[in-house]
């Protein structure tokens, strides 16, 4: 008789409908419906509706309400035989089914892919997640390179640490060949050069250096496109309208996955200034669209980026240097073209059915 597979708790922070989360949603989706796996998945926050007898979203927001809530989800999950918890980024959920297995037994995975280790918090918040990294049972990150900030920082161990990159599903890429219709169903200027940030107006995401970036360039017909919200919106408008750069920035605010994915298509050069990258997402989506890069060469950068494309990484804050690759890519018609076929190959290795088969390997061995 063939062992039927172990009963898998698969939990997410939050998944809201057209968000970027969508993508491990869709994961999880496979993982139960496609390979098969008895998985049961929990959604903390979020307004993903789902009918699925699979799918759970916690009801409560008052945050004591919503701790027991979660509590109880997960006991009951392992009481009913559960024995293997895969948690996507939460410090709750990976604390409870911790805690739980320890108790009744259990394999407790939880993916993280940022630098942590990077930022103060206060003493309560730091206490709070090196609980939730000690009850673990192995630490799910997406890039070699941040391994040993890991271990450092939280006292793990390397065998604790499995390398799953993030993913994409390339059957999902499409490319349109009417750029400047595109162009123009957006709002964005015709026959000029594009830049396109798509992150978070926050320090961690280098938002603070776009300005400087496009002030340094000696293309001066290029136009940078910013789509994300967040805490530097204004100071970027402030120092754009300084530099007398305004007209040369398109600052759109948080949009759509829909409109991200017709951005990739409408611009030239994706950019990256941050200062915390694991294995980013937004990375490997711009290459699957067959954009150039130009980054900080932090965290997992070099680990995303095919090795013909590292040239374009630099020492985080060096906006100088930054600009010149941009300005290389503009002014250099061969390597342009050169970096886009490498990049468009390079990400097939991140392709879904990939990390597919890494999660089912994860999960069932």
């Amino acid at each position: 008789m063939t062992p039927q597979p172990r009963k898998i708790c698969f939990v997410m922070q939050e998944a809201t409908v057209g968000t970027h989360m969508d993508y491990v949603y869709e994961m999880a989706r496979t993982l139960h419906e496609d390979e098969g796996l008895p998985l049961t998945l929990l959604l903390e926050k979020g307004n993903k509706e789902s009918r699925s007898a699979w799918v759970t979203s916690q009801r409560f927001k008052f945050v004591p309400l919503r701790v027991i809530e979660n509590i109880v989800f997960i006991t009951r999950e392992r009481l009913h035989g559960t024995k293997t918890f895969y948690i996507h980024y939460s410090f709750l959920s990976a604390i409870t089914a911790g805690l739980v297995t320890k108790l009744f037994g259990g394999h407790v995975f939880y993916w993280n892919a940022g630098m942590p280790w990077q930022y103060k918090r206060s003493w309560y918040t730091e206490a709070y997640q090196k609980i939730a990294y000690r009850l673990i049972d192995t630490l799910v990150t997406g890039a070699e390179s941040l391994r040993s900030g890991y271990m450092k920082t939280y006292g793990l161990k390397s065998e604790q640490i499995k390398i799953i990159p993030n993913w994409i599903d390339l059957t999902q890429v499409t490319q349109s060949d009417e750029r400047e219709a595109l162009r123009a169903s957006l709002n964005l200027p015709p026959a000029v050069p594009l830049l396109l940030y798509v992150h978070k107006l926050a320090p961690r995401k280098g938002a603070q250096w776009l300005i400087s970036i496009l002030k340094q360039l000696k293309n001066t017909t290029c136009h940078m496109i910013i789509a994300g919200g967040g805490s530097l919106s204004e100071s970027i408008i402030q120092e754009a309208e300084a530099a007398g750069l305004v007209d040369r920035v398109h600052l759109l605010g948080r949009v759509d996955r829909d409109t991200v994915e017709q951005l990739y298509q409408a611009s030239d050069i994706f950019i990256l200034p941050s200062h915390e990258e694991g294995s980013p997402h937004s990375l490997i989506e711009a290459m699957a669209y067959g954009l150039p890069g130009v980054s900080f060469a932090v965290g997992g950068i070099l680990d995303t980026l095919p090795p013909e494309a590292a040239p374009y990484a630099y020492s985080y804050g060096d906006t100088e240097s930054f600009a010149k690759g941009v300005d290389t890519l503009l002014s250099n018609q061969e390597e342009y073209w050169q970096q886009q076929t490498v990049v468009k190959d390079w990400v097939k290795q991140f392709d879904k059915p990939t990390a597919v088969q890494k999660f089912v390997a994860l999960l069932t061995n």
